[in-house]
């Protein structure tokens, strides 16, 4: 098993506004270390908007910088490359805020290619600066790429580009998009308009299931299937609560024996778990082999109450596999269900039985079970 760590919208932090203070980010990023061997933490994916005024102050940058250190410090966490780690460009990481064509000149002062260059998870970045870059990391036998996107890099389709070509260059790692803005509250949430081109460009690569993001205070996450393929997305910000978040951060626990991805919401400032159905879940993902689900038939028109089938053709003898079934009411609400497990048979032998007919002998080679006859 391992941990990835979401960091949602710190800005109130490093601003020190609405109650807020760089101390809770601190304390955030030391819970980090110091539970990085107890929970094996093998990411961490920071959500967007570091700071609250882009290019108009240094200090918060400064700050910001300070509370990551400790995760990326040998001394601190016994590895030569710190945690493996990433932080997306949110609209209030830019200036003017909100404009993928403005400036994000303190961000690459403190976060740019010369900060991860030589780290070993650090993958590249597209053009000229960090903005938008990609990370790549392996855990419990499986290997991962997480692209990071800046805010409404939808506007920008040479940037979806790059993104597509790296899911389909890196195919055989499973791939997490994190983008700032993608989707809005609620279970079964709508997309944020980026988020649906993100999600209609991307679509198509099998090797994509995870979507991550912040932006809108609340919490919210969406099941889509494309192709046999689950693409779940899970969005935190906690910036409109007490003391500009409280500290409140998401622990997404990957458990590759039960298949299966346990979302929990903690503050290490508090010490306190959230626990309410939009805070503690679960996602249902294949861990147990590389091989990305197919869709072998699709059942159109079934009545509400009913039983419906599809025929597996060309099954391997003595394999086992799994499936699942996802249903849509034709609204646009999808229900997945758990994944099942069978095992196949062994074919019967092939046996060569020698026959007399009326007309002379004669053979057949046949399955032990057929019936010969003349």
């Amino acid at each position: 098993d391992f941990t990835l760590i979401g960091l949602p919208d710190t800005q109130f932090y490093t601003s020190s506004k609405y109650g807020g203070t760089p101390a809770i980010f601190d304390a955030q990023t030391q819970w980090i270390v110091n539970n990085k061997t107890a929970i094996n933490i093998a990411y961490v994916s920071h959500f967007g908007d570091l700071v609250d005024d882009g290019d108009l102050y240094e200090a918060p940058w400064q700050e910001a910088s300070d509370a990551m250190d400790l995760i990326e410090d040998e001394s601190t966490t016994g590895l030569a490359d710190g945690i493996p780690y990433s932080i997306v460009v949110g609209n209030h990481d830019q200036s003017p805020e909100g404009d993928p064509f403005g400036t994000t000149t303190y961000y690459n002062n403190y976060f740019g290619e010369n900060r991860f260059s030589g780290r070993g998870y650090y993958g590249g970045h597209y053009g000229s600066n960090n903005d938008n870059h990609y990370s790549l990391f392996s855990a419990s036998g499986m290997d991962f790429i997480v692209i990071d996107l800046e805010f409404d890099a939808s506007q920008e389709m040479p940037v979806l580009t790059w993104a597509d070509g790296l899911l389909q260059t890196y195919s055989t790692r499973r791939a997490i998009i994190v983008s700032h803005n993608i989707m809005n509250i609620g279970t079964q949430g709508t997309f944020a308009n980026q988020g649906q081109v993100y999600y209609d460009n991307f679509k198509d690569n099998p090797n994509l299931f995870l979507m991550l993001c912040g932006h809108v205070p609340g919490e919210g996450r969406r099941t889509d299937t494309f192709n046999g393929n689950t693409i779940y997305t899970v969005l935190a910000d906690y910036q409109s609560r007490s003391a500009g978040g409280n500290g409140w951060l998401r622990i997404m626990e990957f458990s590759p024996a039960n298949d299966e991805i346990r979302v929990k919401t903690y503050s290490p400032w508090l010490n306190q778990w959230e626990t309410d159905e939009d805070s503690q879940f679960s996602l249902s993902y294949n861990m147990r082999d590389s091989d990305p689900f197919q869709v072998i038939g699709t059942n159109i028109g079934v009545p509400s109450g009913s039983n419906t089938s599809v025929v597996w053709p060309a099954l391997t003898p003595l394999a086992e596999y799994e499936w699942y079934v996802t249903l849509d009411d034709g609204n646009n609400n999808l229900t997945t269900g758990p994944t099942w497990t069978f095992t196949t048979a062994e074919r019967p032998p092939t046996t060569t039985l020698t026959v007399t007919s009326p007309n002379g002998g004669e053979s057949w080679e046949v399955g032990s079970s057929q019936t010969i006859s003349w």
